[in-house]
């Protein structure tokens, strides 16, 4: 089987796109498929299994915005870049934007070319954080009280404070569609809503306000509808940043995660149930924050989580006794059973 994995983007997640490709190219050769890989906003260039696409180190800092935006000509290159490869499959691994948020899985369904990874729908209701909440709250899933504050009216002194007002402090402040904690913000106190703000409005987003909850992070990954073992993560300083992401050396993780059975099954539940409710597929990470009273808010599910060398999903797959190309096999023989 011919597999095109689709990483990169345009995005301010390119850079562990990219990563990410890198990682599944090699992955899925090592379990005997054809691989080539393929950054859609750059479709003239494509990259072998295992030649390089990310640079050495992803997490100095997080990348701004890109001017750069999907234009018709661009699809027309990509489609035609498919055309020449005629894969039999698309393994899509572009965080955030466009990559995840079903269009670019809508565009995959309208030429029918099978894809792992959940549908259009589901896709674009997990990258919509407050409508996640608004899904999961009827199943009793335990999440922080979040409020919208569009970007039109994002700079608007006025509506921020009584936005914050309404949660209270200490909030977080982050941007409603994306991910790997770019532009997000703990704000203490009122001086810092602004500055908060700001940071969102740089990356074209609206803001998602939202309870801060003191807890430790925990994280659920979901294979093929099934959980995988808990993993703490263990910040050295502050919270689980970019930097604290994507640099070695700078969290500590433990999987499986110690917590209290009852707790344990809880979280698998609720995860399993969040992943249910979206109407997912494929895998997925979905993330809590753990209080000292075992409460578990469950903050969001991301239906394309990072699939790089040091990233959770191939964490969590090991402790569950898989290997990272059996991981993507199980993925694979899961899409194209549904979806050739």
């Amino acid at each position: 089987m011919k597999i095109v994995v689709l990483c990169g983007g345009d995005g301010v997640e390119r850079i562990v796109s990219l990563a990410s490709g890198d990682a599944v190219g090699g992955w899925l050769a090592s379990a005997g498929y054809d691989v080539v890989k393929l950054n859609p906003t750059q479709p003239e260039k494509t990259f072998s299994a295992n030649k390089p696409m990310a640079p050495p180190e992803i997490g100095i800092a997080p990348p701004q915005a890109a001017s750069s935006r999907f234009n018709p000509l661009q699809v027309v290159k990509f489609l035609e870049a498919l055309g020449k490869l005629k894969p039999d499959l698309a393994f899509p691994i572009i965080h955030g934007d466009w990559g995840e948020n079903g269009t670019l899985q809508s565009l995959l369904e309208w030429i029918g070319l099978p894809y792992t990874g959940s549908t259009p729908l589901a896709s674009a209701l997990a990258m919509h954080k407050q409508k996640a909440k608004e899904l999961w709250q009827p199943r009793h899933i335990l999440t922080p009280k979040g409020i919208v504050v569009p970007l039109k009216i994002a700079a608007q002194k006025e509506t921020l404070e009584k936005a914050f007002s309404e949660i209270g402090f200490p909030a977080v402040c982050k941007p409603l569609h994306g991910g790997s904690t770019v532009g997000l913000t703990i704000v203490r106190e009122p001086g810092a809503i602004v500055q908060a703000a700001q940071a969102v409005v740089n990356l074209s987003d609206d803001l998602l306000i939202e309870q801060y909850i003191d807890g430790r992070e925990i994280t659920v990954v979901i294979l093929n509808g099934k959980p995988l073992p808990l993993i703490e993560i263990r910040p050295h300083e502050g919270f689980y940043d970019y930097h604290n992401k994507y640099t070695s050396g700078r969290s500590d993780y433990i999987c499986p995660a110690t917590v209290e059975d009852a707790l344990h099954d809880r979280m698998q539940r609720d995860a399993v149930n969040a992943y249910q409710s979206l109407g997912c597929s494929g895998f997925a990470r979905v993330d809590f924050l753990v209080t000292s009273a075992n409460e578990a808010y469950c903050l969001e599910l991301n239906t394309l989580p990072g699939m790089t060398q040091h990233s959770l999903v191939p964490k969590a797959a090991k402790a569950a006794g898989i290997e990272p190309p059996e991981l993507v096999d199980r993925i694979v023989k899961e899409a194209y059973a549904q979806r050739a």
